[in-house]
């Protein structure tokens, strides 16, 4: 019977140790340090590449267009901004909105 429960203590102690290895951390880089430099040159590039893939998309988009269609899109998009204009808020907010006193 002694030997059936350090056996099972001895193999929970093993089956322990082995689950609290496994959940160490890797350890931290030291050159990686962040500052605040390098969080805003980081923060430009990632503007950068989605502005670039962004136009990319666009140029692409335009491309598969034919005359036609550009011109219309051209057509129904200042057709939109003339009667759109000075209405910056959408028609069913401008309505139900609280009065100013």
């Amino acid at each position: 019977m002694k030997s059936i429960i350090y056996l099972l203590t001895f193999a929970f102690i093993l089956l322990a140790g082995i689950s609290a290895q496994a959940q160490k951390r890797p350890p931290k880089q030291k050159d990686d340090v962040q500052t605040r430099e390098n969080a805003v040159e980081r923060e430009k590039a990632q503007k950068a590449e989605k502005q670039a893939e962004y136009v990319a998309r666009s140029e692409h988009h335009s491309n598969l267009q034919d005359k036609a269609t550009k011109k219309r899109m051209k057509k129904n998009l200042k057709r939109s901004q003339k009667h759109s204009w000075g209405k910056e808020v959408p028609w069913y907010k401008r309505i139900f909105r609280r009065r100013r006193v």
